[in-house]
């Protein structure tokens, strides 16, 4: 069979496959290794992390089976002229991770703890 690119569904099938992997990964660790460094930690917050981190990783491209992707806001003309009319800052229409890996520069800290 000769090369092909895939099409867009193929993709989106590549995509939600490797994603829904990762959130039956983080449900079923076992409680203990979740924990191991950190016998305290709340287990919902561990697990709700841990798969923003695998995401994030995902979209950086640090998965053997998925490229990575730019995130690139998708801001119509009208929505930026109203901005600017209105001298209010807007989205840039590039990618606002060039050069910048998703998992590492996220910042965590900005997790409101539970209440």
């Amino acid at each position: 069979m000769p090369a092909r690119q895939l099409l867009p569904a193929e993709c989106r099938a590549k995509l939600f496959g490797h994603l829904g992997a990762l959130v039956a990964y983080w449900r079923d660790l076992p409680e203990q290794q979740l924990l191991a460094g950190n016998a305290d930690g709340n287990v919902t917050q561990e697990r709700l992390t841990g798969l923003l981190f695998s995401m994030l990783s995902t979209l950086d491209g640090s998965s053997l089976s998925i490229p990575g992707f730019l995130l690139v806001p998708h801001v119509s003309p009208e929505e930026r002229a109203e901005a600017i009319a209105d001298g209010e800052k807007y989205w840039p229409s590039e990618a606002i991770n060039a050069n910048v890996e998703m998992h590492a520069a996220f910042p965590f800290q900005l997790i409101p703890p539970k209440t």
